[in-house]
């Protein structure tokens, strides 16, 4: 019995992740854009929703493209044909097996916004 405690914990141990919101913010565009542009009659495409990218490493090799924060917005805005998020919020993922295997994601959720033209 204390033999499979000893196990389960050095397993648990060996496990880690990690996740850390990064920010919440009123307005997040990744495109440049006028402040004169955030106004109260925008119209709101789309609440609450959101979007992450993922990348993988295994044995420090990546697959695939590093995700980045920018590529989530814009992958958002262009879902929605929005010009910029409101209420926005950023969070961080890690996940690690034994150091041999990484799964880290960024994700960005808020309101999809479009400016009348």
């Amino acid at each position: 019995m204390m033999k499979t405690i000893k196990r389960l914990a050095l397993l648990l141990f060996l496990l880690s992740g990690c996740t850390s919101l990064h920010g919440t913010f009123s307005a997040v565009s990744p495109r440049p854009m006028s402040l004169y542009n955030l106004a109260a009659d925008n119209e709101t495409v789309a609440e609450n929703v959101s979007n992450t990218q993922t990348g993988y490493h295994f044995l420090f090799i990546p697959f695939g493209a590093a995700p980045k924060i920018d590529n989530a917005a814009e992958a958002l805005l262009q879902q929605y044909h929005g010009d910029y998020l409101t209420n926005a919020s950023i969070t961080y993922d890690k996940f690690s097996f034994l150091g041999l295997w990484d799964k880290e994601s960024w994700q960005v959720r808020g309101n999809v916004m479009r400016v009348p033209k």
